[in-house]
């Protein structure tokens, strides 16, 4: 997932000629104290600056005098006509928090600790003007430990006084994200399609060491791969970085990846070509924010579903039908078109912005040939590299590639929401849109989505409804407000409750009994009642098995049912589909 930059759209201090940001800053993990002194520049003028209220500033010139700041929150507002500004600030930062990757995903906090420090941009920790601009950042850090931004590295020391590195990012830039840990280094020289080369880099925890070697190949596969296919990697530098978090993030010329999912055997083979490919799109092409972000959805396209196409069609049907069955479980109400999609910070969002994004490139491939597509991809790359661009400027770009007028595709894929009436065939899902979920066999996400759902506790035991809730509030887009006891009416539901109990409890309401009796501490199945009302169901051994699902159960959505062993889902599954026989769309 490519890091999302807030930026100042409309905020007046925006000037019209590229910025540029020096930075000099000293950053101490164990006492988590950061200084920094920063001058931005601007031949244009700069009207102002944003920097989050937390930093404090110490000192502040305005073209070579002094000056003292007029600050209003996180906005320090300048004199018309200002060309440079140098300010000392400072900050005491937050201790890392243990967060879960839902919560990662929303914090925006500067965190500092010695297992790890993330300064996001979003964080508000340097002078932003809030447009592209370029910069240099010079980085200090006591001895132990090694930091990075994007760009290229022009001088770099490690000793008994600490790590020094000097990072330079010359093309317009977005935002600067800061990463440091107790970090190893491995990297190697690789040579691309195009001629030039690019130093690949690990920057892993020490007990990562030994993933390096692999890490560094398939990046360099990767680097490769859409080299050949976009054009040259844009970048002299990627690196591969570990988090004590459990992130997912790409920037420019590097990926944050949480040291735990580094260790998943199927990262290499998935995420990590993903974020390597955000630095074409989104950190090579900029999305045009007001009028909707291509980039998630263009390289879901080129990455994920790429590489099921790579291991057979049948593996990227399988893709395609599950996009579709997601798709089923969004209510019409909560449908959005593409051109209002963001970024993920809902299981709906996903939905939209990486699944239905994904399959309109796919349908638009279909429709202009593979060859012509291609041509699209690198002609959009050559005309937008470095630059904002919008669905606009993609249609126009396999346009002209195909020969083809594209204006009605991408008014009825992206300008509108749902999908227009469908009533022919299509056994291989290569066409979007909403299939009657009947068809589908339940999974779990369908209740995990919906806009509203009752989370049900079985049985008297208090310590168990506080579990339930805890676990509801993990896995639900909408919060519950509290645990009842008894099944509402209408509308989906979680049922939690201890094995023996719950069995009772459904045989009692004549719903389906529990189809999953293997061994474990935990089953959890999706189904759905007489009337069609969704629901997961969780059979727990005791409350310390409810308790151990908080962290992995999240993660699979995409299943029907799954037994688990403590936090190990040992087995798990999806019930067959139905033969479909209608299908209805709906805007």
């Amino acid at each position: 997932m490519r890091r999302l930059v807030i930026m100042l759209l409309a905020w007046p201090g925006v000037a019209g000629a590229l910025a540029q940001l020096d930075l000099d800053l000293r950053l101490d993990p164990a006492t988590r104290e950061f200084a920094a002194k920063a001058r931005l520049a601007d031949s244009a003028g700069l009207r102002g600056f944003r920097l989050a209220p937390e930093f404090e500033i110490v000192a502040l010139s305005i073209d070579g005098r002094a000056a003292r700041p007029s600050r209003r929150g996180a906005v320090v507002t300048l004199p018309r006509g200002t060309r440079q500004v140098d300010v000392r600030y400072r900050a005491t930062l937050k201790p890392l928090a243990a967060l879960d990757h839902r919560e990662v995903l929303a914090d925006r906090s500067a965190t500092a600790a010695p297992e790890g420090s993330f300064l996001p941009a979003a964080a508000g920790w340097y002078p932003e003007v809030g447009a592209l601009f370029s910069y240099r950042v010079s980085l200090s850090l006591p001895a132990g430990q090694k930091g990075l931004v994007p760009g290229e590295i022009v001088k770099e020391s490690d000793g008994a006084d600490g790590y020094r590195a000097e990072f330079v990012f010359a093309e317009p830039v977005e935002g600067i994200d800061l990463m440091a840990g107790p970090y190893v280094l491995a990297e190697h020289r690789l040579k691309l399609p195009g001629g030039h080369y690019v130093k690949v880099r690990s920057w892993f925890h020490p007990e990562l060491g030994d993933l390096a070697p692999a890490y560094l190949d398939d990046s360099a596969r990767y680097l490769e791969r859409y080299s050949r296919l976009i054009g040259d990697y844009p970048f002299a530098m990627f690196s591969i970085v570990s988090s004590p978090t459990p992130t997912g993030f790409g920037m420019p010329t590097l990926t944050y990846l949480g040291r735990d999912v580094l260790r998943l055997p199927f990262i290499r083979a998935t995420s990590l070509g993903h974020e390597i490919l955000h630095n074409w799109w989104g950190n090579g092409v900029y999305p045009d924010w007001p009028r909707g972000n291509w980039s998630e959805g263009l390289t879901t396209f080129l990455a994920d579903y790429a590489y099921k196409e790579d291991e057979s069609e049948a593996a990227a049907r399988e893709m395609r039908m599950g996009w579709l069955r997601d798709y089923a479980a969004v209510p019409p109400g909560e449908d959005f078109a593409l051109k209002n999609f963001t970024s993920r910070q809902h299981g709906i969002a996903s939905i939209i912005g990486y699944n239905k994004a994904a399959m309109v490139f796919l349908m638009l491939r279909d429709r202009i040939g593979k060859d012509a597509f291609e041509r699209g991809l690198r002609l959009f790359w050559q005309r937008h590299r470095f630059k904002t661009a919008g669905w606009a400027e993609l249609e126009a770009a396999f346009g002209e590639a195909s020969g083809q007028p594209l204006a009605d595709f991408f008014r009825t894929w992206v300008q509108q929401s749902g999908s227009p009436p469908f009533a022919g065939a299509d056994p291989d899902f290569r066409i979007w849109r909403r299939i009657d979920p009947a068809v589908f066999p339940p999974i779990l996400r369908e209740v995990f989505v919906a806009p509203e759902a009752t989370v049900v506790a079985v049985g008297n035991d208090a310590e168990l409804r506080a579990a339930a809730q805890a676990l509801a509030a993990r896995l639900l887009d909408a919060k519950p407000d509290a645990v009842v006891t008894t099944l509402p009416a209408r509308g989906p539901a979680l049922i939690v409750g201890k094995a023996n109990e719950l069995d009772a409890w459904l045989a009692a309401r004549q719903l389906p009994p529990r189809p999953v009796l293997k061994e474990g501490s935990a089953q959890v199945w999706a189904g759905r009642d007489g009337r069609g009302r969704p629901y997961v169901a969780i059979a727990v051994a005791d409350v310390a098995a409810l308790k151990a699902l908080m962290r992995p159960l999240p993660h699979y959505g995409k299943q029907s049912w799954l037994v688990f062993d403590g936090a190990r889902a040992i087995e798990r599954g999806i019930w067959p589909p139905r033969a479909e026989t209608a299908a209805s769309g709906s805007r």
